[in-house]
């Protein structure tokens, strides 16, 4: 009976990850608008940041508990999962042609770099350290600048900080000479408290679920005598992953494969510039303690990006189907050898003996 229920509440804790994660982005985006943050800084700075939450909460908690293969599992299992499940899945139904192509170059190009610099630091450290990580945090502050930049020449606009800081300065006084009428306002209020709750709960239900999800993964792992590595780069990872799913899926509906291209290539991005560096942040992320990080984790997730960002550069005319069948054929690879491990015929014996 113990057993089932470790399942039940790993489930349970995924399933308030995702929509808690749904209600406290909807509430934060809402008090952007009402603050008058303009759509271009929310889009850039805001949208890619929450979306990426779920892999954010359970990475930092799994760090908090030192369970740091928990962690890195999970951010390298996203990427995995993002690229070689999803970013498939998109090609081949929907064939997406990129539009901005220098952006995506751009962001290839960095996601390569950031997995490669991550790799190497297991061969030379054994660990991705506190320091290590607030560099990846300098990293995300000029990933989010880079951003507002190509947001701001793509639409045409400039937007100083002098302007931003102005922009706020300007809602918050409106907010204050306008606050007796909307006081005044049961709509108002009653959507002001709606969001307000929508914030408070959802934030709890992601932090709950993470741990939900942290100790039962940890458990069910030692129950199945397989290493929480494993639950965390395939169970945990495609859970926190089902939110570019979703977008994904959206994006096939209305026809925007593009939209979907850049969201799964950000998030990769965010996975290590934002889940990573807060997670060594908390505590060093030791790579040598599972020896397939270094030997297999790490390399078969760099082979998925980086037929993905070379495919991409090369597709100008938009991506072929058979390159979405390679992706998923790399993914099933890294499903079955995590799965079967010592088992996996030829490549067993020599990834984890």
């Amino acid at each position: 009976m113990q057993e089932i229920l470790y399942f039940v509440l790993f489930g349970l804790g995924l399933l308030m990850i995702i929509k808690g994660s749904d209600w406290f982005i909807d509430a934060v985006l809402w008090f952007a608008e009402v603050m008058h943050i303009p759509q271009l800084i929310i889009g850039a700075t805001i949208v890619s940041i929450c979306t990426t939450m779920p892999e954010t909460f359970v990475s930092v908690t799994a760090a908090l508990k030192a369970e740091t293969d928990t962690a890195f599992g999970n951010a390298v299992g996203s990427i995995a999962t993002n690229t070689g499940l999803i970013m498939a899945i998109l090609i081949i139904f929907a064939a997406p042609v990129i539009e901005n192509m220098r952006s995506y170059c751009q962001n290839g190009i960095s996601l390569m770099i950031a997995l490669l610099f991550m790799w190497g630091l297991g061969f030379a450290s054994g660990q991705i350290s506190r320091p290590i990580g607030l560099l990846l945090l300098v990293g995300l502050v000029v990933y989010i600048a880079n951003n507002l930049r190509s947001a701001k020449a793509e639409a045409g606009m400039v937007i100083t900080s002098a302007e931003i800081a102005e922009t706020a300065a300007e809602a918050a006084a409106e907010s204050h000479l306008t606050g007796d009428a909307a006081q005044g306002s049961a709509d108002e209020r009653s959507l002001l408290v709606h969001n307000a709750l929508f914030f408070v709960v959802g934030l709890a239900l992601v932090i709950v679920g993470s741990n939900l999800l942290v100790d039962n993964g940890i458990a069910i792992a030692d129950l199945l005598g397989v290493p929480s590595l494993l639950v965390a780069v395939i169970f945990t990872s495609f859970g926190t992953s089902l939110p570019e799913l979703m977008t994904t899926i959206t994006s096939i509906r209305k026809k925007a494969g593009n939209l979907g291209v850049g969201n799964i290539i950000g998030a990769d991005i965010l996975n290590i510039l934002q889940v990573v560096s807060l997670s060594a942040t908390v505590h060093p992320i030791d790579m040598t303690g599972d020896r397939s990080i270094q030997v297999f984790q790490m390399p078969i997730t760099i082979a998925i990006v980086g037929f993905a960002v070379v495919t991409g550069m090369r597709s100008e005319k938009g991506f072929r189907k058979w390159q979405g069948f390679v992706l998923l054929a790399l993914y099933i690879v890294f499903l079955c050898v995590n799965l079967l491990r010592e088992n996996t015929p030829i490549l067993g014996p020599l990834l984890f003996s």
